[in-house]
């Protein structure tokens, strides 16, 4: 902090004819009874203990220091405890300002400096010090103003103030305009009145100091104003902001119960057309195979000429394109909906898609089933075969894998599908690739069902692992009827 940020800290003086003065405060006062010094130096020492400061008082002789003692002490009820604590020192001349016996003034400047450095040292905010002259009896006037102006300066830009008192009675008009001249500002009691004589340089100081304190507080204020503005816009931002993210959490929570809805909705279609697809069309197209079939033992009986044996090779035909399409029927009709899957549980149904899919694309798939087969609803049991597929299919169509090992394991509450193949492995994005719409489809069947999946490239980077775990009692939520 620079000297002029120190003085613009008004400190309180205690004296209300003087008011509030900033650091490196050099006053004097002239006082013609004991009464007019101790109204003047009581409350300037009080008000210096109340503030943080250490203070020195320089009083004539021992006799004169118990006086002030005793007149302080009605001010400040806990005295003897801060002269304990060496808050205050009450010194008399003689051991200040000489020196075996001689004045020794520049000793006593650098006394000045000593006393303030230990009083910063120990955390006080400052100090302030009152010197009586009555001692001085003018043997070496020059000298002593000499001092007066060096203590000026040396204060000047220093956590410090100091008073001189002087008796009016000891004091020539000369004595008096010399001391004036060497202090900034002077404080005189005559017939009970006060007087206050300042330079020309101190009133514009305190005029400055005046108007930068004014400028501070609009500064303060205009500043509030303005946190206070943002604060409030704040405030309206971060509940606008909250109003949308529960809006944007009820419609996921809304798209979701719609999706599982969907999805429910589509899976009961798939088992209804798989159902009507190898009930109705399979048992008609085995009706027709076995009418084909008639017609062609029917024919055999009738004998041998040309025009039979044409008649007999296109039944013969007719019941082979008969037996193609009752294969592709029940292919479509498994692929729609294994009923295996609703029929003998999730453990057969991922052995019979596995081995389907080693036959249709050559890779071989080993499956690994718990010992019992777990007891899932119907929603958890699709979920779980609709990934095992999507899977394959990637190995299929991505991994170049040689083999694939799937194992279902069951844990205390979960249920865990793990899929792996040795293949070139997955990288990170292709998991997060918008338009990896299997995986987002997978994703989404997982938190329906409050659970997890993860797409992990193995350490030596070859081949990918799936992990599905799902918690056994998980269901999927509902979509709520209009």
């Amino acid at each position: 902090m620079n000297a002029d940020a120190k003085n613009c800290q008004l400190r309180k003086t205690g004296i209300s004819v003087v008011g509030d003065m900033p650091w490196g405060t050099h006053f004097c006062h002239f006082y013609e009874t004991e009464d007019d010094l101790l109204q003047i130096v009581i409350p300037y020492f009080k008000a210096g203990l109340e503030n943080n400061e250490f203070c020195v008082w320089i009083v004539f002789d021992s006799r004169s220091g118990e006086k002030a003692k005793e007149a302080l002490r009605e001010a400040v009820p806990n005295l003897d405890q801060c002269l304990a604590e060496g808050d205050i020192e009450i010194v008399p001349h003689t051991e200040w300002y000489f020196t075996q016996g001689a004045l020794a003034l520049d000793q006593v400047l650098a006394g000045w400096k000593k006393k303030l450095t230990k009083a910063l040292a120990k955390g006080y905010a400052g100090m302030r010090a009152s010197g009586n002259g009555t001692w001085f009896t003018g043997g070496d006037w020059k000298r002593f103003l000499e001092y007066e102006r060096k203590l000026d300066d040396l204060i000047a830009d220093q956590r410090m103030i100091i008073l001189c008192t002087y008796p009016l009675a000891m004091s020539r008009a000369e004595g008096i305009f010399d001391v004036a001249r060497t202090h900034q500002f002077t404080i005189a009691r005559r017939r009970g009145r006060w007087e206050v004589l300042e330079t020309p340089e101190l009133r514009q100081a305190k005029a400055e100091i005046q108007r930068l304190n004014e400028e501070l507080e609009q500064r303060v204020k205009t500043r509030t104003t303005q946190l206070a503005a943002a604060n409030q816009e704040l405030k309206t931002e971060i509940l606008e902001r909250r109003r949308a993210e529960s809006k944007l959490q009820c419609s996921h929570e809304r798209l979701r119960a719609l999706t599982a809805r969907m999805e429910s909705l589509r899976e009961q279609d798939r088992i209804q057309i798989s159902r009507e697809i190898h009930d109705e069309l399979g048992q008609t197209l085995t009706g027709l195979k076995m009418d084909l079939l008639w017609v062609e033992r029917k024919l055999d009986t009738l004998g041998s000429s040309p025009a039979l044996n044409a008649v007999l090779d296109r039944v013969v035909a007719a019941t082979e394109s008969v037996d193609s399409l009752i294969i592709t029927v029940q292919r479509i009709a498994t692929e729609l909906r294994p009923g295996v899957l609703d029929k003998l549980g999730l453990g057969t149904a991922l052995q019979c898609e596995a081995r389907r899919f080693q036959e249709r694309i050559g890779i071989r798939c080993e499956v690994h089933l718990p010992a019992t087969e777990p007891l899932l609803s119907m929603e958890q049991s699709t979920a779980l075969f609709r990934i095992f597929q999507e899977s394959l299919t990637n190995v299929a169509r991505h991994a170049q894998a040689t083999k694939v090992n799937v194992e279902l394991k069951l844990e205390s509450h979960f249920v865990i599908l793990n899929v792996q193949d040795d293949g070139h492995g997955i990288s990170q994005a292709d998991v997060d690739r918008p338009d990896s719409l299997g995986l987002l489809g997978m994703k989404e069947r997982v938190e329906l069902l409050g659970g997890d999946i993860s797409f992990q490239r193995k350490a030596n980077g070859r081949g990918t692992a799936v992990t599905v775990r799902i918690p056994r009692s998980a269901a999927p939520p509902q979509m709520e009827e209009p």
